[in-house]
């Protein structure tokens, strides 16, 4: 009975000790550890997360013994708590930790960053509130006060810190290459607290130094309205933008399994069998997708507003939901989410996570028209992390690990399924003329041949192709349903994924002077694809069909 005695009198002589550090460290855990139990309901604690959290937990320790005058270690940390308080509130109110990405977007958008202040002032002052309270109570714990320092258990610290960053490394050279995007990788990654804020500063200036003049022609690009149909009825528009699903594995494209069972019911919806995308990876594919310029001039889609800014532009409320991550490398699709006047974001979580708020949106009582994009996770690898238990319906016939993960694959098309089928089915709810717009940015290598590849970026006949559809509500206007039958002509016909934007505009009778209806599939002037795509840093012209 003793030993448990004094193990609980030493407890207790070091919480009363260390209690001013405890309150401290709670401030600077709260985002990581806030975030985590948000999304327990849809996600997975994943190595990254215990990285993260293990990263953070030594980054303390180091601080709390590289110092017996913990008072004038936490006041030069300042800055530090100061950016935990953002993260913080990024994270209450969006969902997402702080990353380079926001950072980004503030340092390089004025207008966004004048427009939150007043517009979020309320939540901002109750984070700060939060932040004063744990600051001031862990200063005024420490003042006056001399902790135990130990050299032996810094340096064991620190040397655990060392072996947690190169393990890291390590794992990511291997998995890739080494080189800048190893060591970009790294800093994208590390959202450790506190130190790893300055991996994400770091990020930062590298982005900003790299993109400074295209982001800032973005920024200052205008939409320009040409005219607005008044025979166009549509209220919501929903654009869902898919990730790696690939019409092989789909049933609704005469896959031998059924994976898509909700779509497969639906009337109204118009599918492409022979649709490819832009770019066989996300970074250039979704700002593509959004765009009204063509795949060939890079420097234009990244330099002008995407269909997000458009609507926003055409008086519509525009929303951003995303499963996504924030982006952290920066790139052009967190400037297209900064487009919008509303964004949420639903890192590391199933896609369903996103329902409820997509329900909220339809469900307000505004007149005012809606363009909500939605950004899904889908089947990006590890297929396995991208559905609940619920929907482990396809199993692997063998043990080889090509039927392991494209069962795995399957269940992640069948949950896809199942949120397009909801989407759609609160879309009908709402009573409201509208239309559903989904495309995946890429497909996937199923491990098809010989050669047993992987995942996407190859730029093939595997995972160029996507799943896309087009659905419309029973009640748009009948010159909208006479222009939609024109998609039952495109069903069978080459087209690609930019095809779509400028579709989009018809049906809702929004145009402006970028606007082809060379690549409207609504036009008689419509021009069949050649599928052109990026490929590394070329762009192929060209890509064929019918060697599927």
């Amino acid at each position: 009975m003793k030993n448990p005695a004094k193990i609980i009198d030493y407890s207790l002589r070091v919480v009363k000790a260390e209690w001013p550090n405890l309150v401290l460290w709670s401030f600077l855990l709260s985002p990581l550890i806030v975030r985590t139990l948000a999304n327990y309901q849809y996600s997975k604690i994943d190595l990254l997360v215990v990285y993260t959290f293990g990263m953070s937990v030594l980054w303390l320790l180091a601080i709390r013994f590289v110092s017996s005058s913990q008072f004038k270690v936490h006041i030069i940390l300042l800055p530090f708590y100061l950016v935990a308080a953002i993260d913080l509130f990024l994270v209450l109110n969006f969902n997402s930790r702080l990353t380079a990405a926001y950072m980004f977007i503030g340092l390089t958008n004025y207008q966004e960053a004048s427009e939150f202040l007043p517009t979020y002032w309320q939540p901002i002052s109750v984070v700060l509130v939060i932040f004063m309270l744990c600051y001031g109570a862990g200063l005024i714990g420490l003042h006056k006060r001399e902790l135990y320092k130990n050299k032996g258990i810094f340096i064991l610290v620190v040397s655990a810190l060392v072996v947690g960053y190169g393990a890291y490394f390590y794992k990511t050279v291997k998995l890739n290459s080494f080189g800048k995007s190893a060591v970009m990788d790294l800093f994208a990654k590390d959202q450790s607290t506190p130190v790893g804020y300055l991996s994400q500063v770091a990020l930062t200036a590298n982005l900003y130094l790299g993109t400074e003049n295209l982001i800032k022609r973005r920024r200052e690009s205008d939409v320009k309205i040409t005219s607005m149909s008044d025979q166009s009825n549509i209220e919501t528009i929903v654009f869902v933008i898919g990730e790696s699903s690939r019409p092989q594995n789909w049933s609704l494209y005469g896959y031998n399994k059924e994976t898509t069972p909700n779509l497969g019911k639906q009337a109204g919806l118009f599918k492409f069998n022979q649709i490819c995308t832009t770019a066989p990876y996300t970074s250039f594919a979704v700002p593509s997708m959004l765009s009204l310029e063509p795949i060939s001039d890079w420097d234009a889609i990244a330099s002008t507003k995407s269909l997000v800014g458009i609507y926003r532009a055409a008086g519509y409320m525009t929303y951003w939901l995303s499963v996504q991550e924030v982006d952290s490398f920066g790139g052009i699709i967190p400037q297209i989410a900064a487009e919008a006047q509303y964004r949420q974001y639903f890192e590391r979580s199933y896609d369903g996570a996103l329902i409820s708020e997509y329900e909220k949106i339809l469900n307000k009582s505004d007149t005012q028209k809606k363009a909500i994009f939605i950004h899904v996770k889908g089947s990006h690898f590890e297929y396995s992390r991208r559905y609940p238990e619920s929907f482990v319906k396809f199993k692997p016939s063998t043990n080889s690990f090509k039927d392991k993960i494209t069962a795995e694959y399957d269940n992640s098309i069948l949950y896809t399924d199942w949120l397009l089928g909801t989407l759609i089915d609160q879309l009908k709810s709402s009573k409201k003329p509208s239309v559903l717009f989904y495309s995946s940015d890429h497909g996937e290598n199923m491990m098809d041949d010989s050669r047993g590849l992987l995942g996407h970026g190859i730029g093939n006949k595997h995972d160029l192709p996507v799943s896309a559809f087009i659905w419309a509500s029973d009640n748009v206007s009948s010159q909208q349903s006479l222009k939609l039958l024109k998609l039952k002509e495109r069903e069978s016909q080459k087209i690609s994924i930019s095809s779509l934007s400028h579709t989009l505009l018809n049906i809702t009778g929004v145009f402006t002077n970028r606007y082809k209806s060379s690549d409207d599939l609504l036009s008689d002037d419509f021009v069949l694809s050649k599928c052109p795509y990026l490929l590394g840093a070329g762009y192929v012209p060209s890509f064929d069909f019918d060697a599927i």
